[in-house]
């Protein structure tokens, strides 16, 4: 009877914990200015930004409204503080365009490296 009561209690905390390491995370985002993402053009707007996966690699999702726009590879970078807000980070491109490589999500102590900002060798 204890062996049973002791199997049943690890199951239930291993289930706990996995759904917990594939857990959804999500956020908005405010873009101000025409900007890419991973050759996804994003107009000004509220944006929502879902983010889940296990450890520090994960698959992000934009969407706006009803229409999912795009998932991209990004990187969780811890961070020592909260973000203040929701935020982005750009880069100029050769062509005048903006990119962005890396989103802060509001009250959340990480920020999301975007996954062409891996494939130039990091910042």
């Amino acid at each position: 009877m204890k062996l049973s009561r002791i199997s049943t209690t690890l199951l239930g905390a291993s289930l706990f914990f996995a759904a917990g390491a594939f857990a959804q995370e999500k956020s908005t985002l405010n873009l101000t200015e025409k900007v890419n993402i991973q050759g996804t053009e994003l107009k000004p707007g509220i944006y929502e930004v879902k983010w889940d996966g296990s450890g520090p690699n994960v698959q992000v999702k934009i969407s706006q409204g009803k229409n999912a726009l795009g998932t991209f590879p990004a990187t969780v970078v811890t961070r020592e503080v909260s973000n203040a807000s929701s935020g982005y980070e750009s880069k100029q491109e050769t062509n005048g365009s903006k990119s962005i490589v890396a989103i802060y999500p509001a009250g959340k102590k990480i920020e999301l490296e975007i996954g062409q900002n891996q494939a130039a060798g990091g910042r």
